[in-house]
């Protein structure tokens, strides 16, 4: 089987994605079933570890055309199958294999986060919209994005596959490396600064906690929300209790889930959360919303609260705050325990499965 797989993008490459790439990648050069891989890279992300055979790229600026000559390439180099995990779509005369991995897009608009943030969801919306119903199968990878895909943009449920991403073991890391991170008993939580991810609940439950426990913020994104979190924090009269980390190395990462008295998960909505899988799977014992597809990650790994109700999760807080030593052991091994079961080799298991009914449903 020759597949294309083509990672079109605007430009750029989140963290997330390209360690879904580092691992997928040569697993599928490994893979028997796969005779010859061709992918295809952002101008300037052609150099990844174990991205060796066939690598390519576009002209800068041609994604704003659809990718005409990459469009023309691929299609020369004659795949039998083509795969777009970034819900994009170019006809290259194969049948193609698209994946839906963000639900940014597909929330209801808002100018929260600002009007350029806005318009690129929106397109963003349109174009995913455009791939699941060109593509000739869809992977969602989770059941909440399969629910939406089939129940809000009618794709045909048959046609529709789920695959999780996986997760990595959380290697030793050299504690005291984390300088930036506080020596006192602190909550943590991750991600970029976008309103979807509802850190207004954290902040509002830091007056309700019994002690005064910090907060540690890792992540970047939209500065007009970060800008609305950091006048709230001041308004409650917390800022002295919460430590802006901005982007951080991974093992930076590892270190606070580690360390942390609970990592909170105070997202209104995701695909696969990344972070919940990486939490767990450093042994941090969690606390998140009710909201999907939280539940279908954590499992009861997770103690939940209802999103925008500050007084629960500051209750759930105050419980992890006094766990004794051998509640929080328990809780360690459980949340890896839950980690474990979400392996990269399950990933390129069940992304071969879906390009092998791609083939057969576009024979």
């Amino acid at each position: 089987m020759r597949v294309a797989m083509l990672n079109l993008t605007a430009g750029g490459l989140s963290g997330g994605y390209r360690k879904y790439l580092r691992r997928v990648v040569p697993m599928f050069r490994a893979e028997g079933s796969i005779d010859e891989l061709l992918v295809v890279m952002p101008p300037g992300h052609e150099q990844q570890p174990g991205f060796d055979g066939d690598v390519w790229s576009w002209r800068a600026g041609e994604h704003w055309r659809g990718y005409p000559a990459l469009r023309d390439r691929v299609r020369a180099w004659k795949p039998d199958v083509v795969f777009i995990p970034t819900a994009r779509y170019i006809d290259c005369k194969a049948p193609t294999l698209v994946m839906v991995q963000n639900m940014l897009p597909m929330l209801p608009p808002t100018f929260r986060d600002g009007v350029a943030a806005w318009a690129k969801l929106r397109a963003d919306a349109w174009l995913a919209r455009r791939a699941t119903a060109s593509a000739t199968r869809v992977i969602a990878v989770s059941n909440y994005v399969r629910d939406f895909l089939v129940s809000q943009w009618q794709v045909p449920a048959d046609n529709v596959g789920v695959v999780y991403y996986g997760v990595d073991t959380a290697a030793p890391v050299d504690q005291p490396a984390a300088s930036s991170l506080p020596n006192d008993p602190f909550l943590f939580t991750a991600g970029s600064f976008h309103s979807y991810r509802g850190l207004e609940d954290a902040i509002r439950a830091l007056p309700l906690t019994d002690a005064p426990i910090k907060l540690v913020f890792a992540g970047g994104g939209a500065s007009a929300y970060r800008t609305e979190m950091t006048m709230l924090a001041e308004a409650l009269g917390v800022a002295h209790r919460i430590v802006w980390l901005g982007q951080v190395e991974p093992s930076i990462m590892t270190v606070a889930y580690q360390r942390c008295v609970a990592f909170l998960m105070t997202s209104r909505v995701e695909a696969c959360p990344n972070i919940a899988l990486e939490a767990m799977a450093s042994g941090a014992r969690c606390i998140s919303t009710l909201c999907a597809p939280m539940p279908e990650f954590f499992g009861e790994q997770a103690v939940y609260y209802a999103a925008g109700d500050a007084s629960a999760l500051a209750s759930h807080i105050n419980a992890a705050v006094n766990a004794n030593a051998s509640e929080v052991q328990h809780g360690r091994e459980q949340a890896m325990l839950r980690a474990g079961k979400f392996m990269w080799e399950h990933t390129v298991r069940g992304a071969l499965h879906e390009l092998q009914a791609t083939l057969e449903r576009g024979a």
